[in-house]
């Protein structure tokens, strides 16, 4: 059976929260120094490949959400300011995700070059990669921005079709 629009719906918003979730926990080990810092210098970079991942999955719940029809309209405006703010993120995200056919200049974008994937540096809040930036302060206001669209959306549902019970958007705390 389809699911209907109440179901997509939700779906989404939890989709979009752990994907929030994701951006900031990626962020903030940007940020940070971690224990394995000493052993492995380059792990923000993996962590900033997390997060063009996590900045990715919140775009593709935002992109789920406006398949609901009393949604669509302000979702897909949602998703075309994501875009703006973060121009660069496609890009990173494509050549991350085919890395072994730009590896050998194969890639569909010929002005990346195999000799650019290991080249990347940071400054302050700005990830450079690939000659493209990223700067970590706007892709945290973007994603939050296209998080509260997704979860405004519920109010443009008739009310009967969201759930009475509303899961909870903050994961609980460890309790040490």
């Amino acid at each position: 059976m389809k699911p209907d629009n109440a179901a997509i719906y939700e779906r989404a918003r939890r989709l979009a929260n752990l994907a929030m979730w994701s951006v900031k926990l990626q962020l903030r080990r940007l940020q940070s120094v971690e224990p394995e810092d000493e052993y492995f210098i380059l792990r923000p970079w993996t962590d900033f490949h997390f997060l063009i991942m996590a900045l990715t999955r919140i775009r593709r719940a935002a992109e789920l959400a406006a398949k609901v029809p009393p949604i669509k309209p302000r979702i897909r405006e949602a998703i075309r300011q994501f875009d703006v703010a973060l121009p660069n993120r496609k890009k990173m995200r494509d050549v991350a995700e085919h890395i072994d056919e730009y590896a050998l200049d194969r890639g569909w974008d010929k002005n990346v070059s195999r000799k650019s994937l290991e080249v990347a540096s940071c400054s302050g809040e700005t990830w450079k990669w690939l000659g493209y930036e990223m700067d970590s302060k706007e892709a945290l206001r973007a994603s939050e921005r296209l998080y509260e669209a997704i979860r405004q959306g519920r109010a443009l549902l008739p009310p009967q079709a969201t759930s009475s019970r509303t899961p909870r958007s903050m994961p609980p705390q460890r309790r040490s």
